[in-house]
């Protein structure tokens, strides 16, 4: 069982402190219930997303914790990512009925889906094409429909790409020689890797770690994706 980081674990503390459920706090960050447990359930790394805590700021200012708690847990602070403090709330009377979660309204269609993935064997990831969270899009994807984001889970791309790295991808772009791509199988696992050529019935892919270069033949592949960069997950 993955034990979820202990940025994980405050977030969870965060919200049942401020009486919402998760299905409550999942609707009002615009995401699906399985985005958001995610990030209580299974996210690892030490630090969560500044772009998630910044609306989840936005969500529990209204129940009146401020936000420099909830964006502690994203590495930093509300004057470095422009969110205004909140003066404590008043004593609260007996008895009180808590108020509904304020909803954070975003514009999606400016804004990119990040899927999340799991791993699958130590050379591929599943993808879950269920967004887990929207982000901001890179100026290379701006007008691109249906352009995602996806998270690399294994190893066989460092030191170019290490686990918890975020992969910008274009839907259409036929990629070129020497281009990463993300490779989706016919049996939804997905490879991230550097197109070497592309054959009559195959396509010879390299990766890193370990090196090696190898074919797919066609008849596997469901799609093939230009990755147009990545953020380091660290």
């Amino acid at each position: 069982m993955v034990e979820p980081s202990d940025a994980a674990r405050g977030l969870k503390a965060l919200r049942e402190e401020a009486g919402l459920s998760m299905r409550q706090a999942a609707d009002a960050l615009g995401m699906s219930l399985t985005g958001y447990q995610h990030y209580e359930d299974r996210f690892k790394k030490p630090y969560l997303p500044v772009d998630l805590m910044r609306r989840v700021a936005g969500m529990l200012a209204g129940r009146g914790i401020a936000p420099a708690r909830v964006l502690a847990l994203a590495g930093t602070t509300p004057e470095l990512v422009g969110v205004e403090p909140v003066a404590a709330p008043p004593p609260a009377p007996v008895a009180r009925p808590r108020q509904a979660a304020p909803v954070v309204q975003f514009d999606r269609t400016r804004r990119l889906p990040v899927y999340g993935s799991a791993q699958a064997g130590p050379d591929g990831q599943r993808i879950d094409f269920d967004p887990i969270e929207w982000i901001d899009r890179p100026d290379a994807l701006r007008e691109v429909n249906g352009a995602f984001a996806m998270y690399v889970v294994n190893d066989s791309m460092e030191p170019k790409y290490e686990q918890g790295d975020m992969l910008y991808v274009h839907p259409t772009r036929p990629p070129k020689r020497l281009s990463h791509v993300v490779i989706v199988k016919t049996d939804d696992t997905a490879l991230v890797k550097r197109l070497v050529r592309a054959e009559v019935d195959a396509y010879v892919v390299r990766q890193y770690n370990p090196p090696c270069e190898y074919a797919i033949p066609r008849r596997e592949v469901k799609a093939l994706y230009l990755v147009m960069g990545s953020m380091d997950g660290r």
